[in-house]
């Protein structure tokens, strides 16, 4: 949320923990974000998109940030806030489930961060090296969970 602050400097194994135990509720359950939620999530905010500036489909928002907000979203513009969801493109990279299959960098983490408006978007998907079979932390990767209803 728009107050909270960023959780980040995390592998990929504890973002995977952090999501499953981030909600005590009977009534759902929560998980790291998995890549088909993620790629469903693009084409729901494609299709609503109220951005004012529309010259690229929302799968190729480019990160609007030239620095990581630390407490918050995107607080220069709220360009990248389609239906209440924040900063898909924009203030880190974010781990999901998804695998590479590459020995040496199979975790796989979706969209863009503060530092990069050249390459990544928030379609990306990039793999990263992994420390004893999980991804290494990185001060640009966190994480987004995923709720089960």
């Amino acid at each position: 949320t728009a107050d909270n602050y960023v959780y980040n400097c995390v592998t990929q194994a504890q973002a995977a923990n952090l999501s499953r135990n981030m909600y005590s509720d009977s009534n759902f359950e929560s998980d790291l974000m998995n890549s088909y939620a993620w790629d469903t999530a693009i084409t729901f905010l494609q299709k609503f998109d109220n951005r004012a500036d529309k010259t690229k489909p929302y799968s190729k928002q480019k990160s609007l940030n030239t620095s990581l907000e630390e407490k918050g979203t995107n607080k220069l513009s709220t360009q990248d806030k389609i239906c209440n969801i924040y900063d898909m493109a924009s203030n880190t990279y974010e781990w999901t489930t998804e695998t590479y299959s590459s020995t040496n960098n199979h975790c796989v983490k979706r969209g863009g961060y503060y530092n990069d408006s050249t390459y990544s978007c928030t379609s990306c998907r990039n793999f990263n090296y992994s420390t004893n079979g999980s991804g290494g932390s990185s001060g640009s990767i966190s994480f987004r969970p995923l709720l089960y209803l």
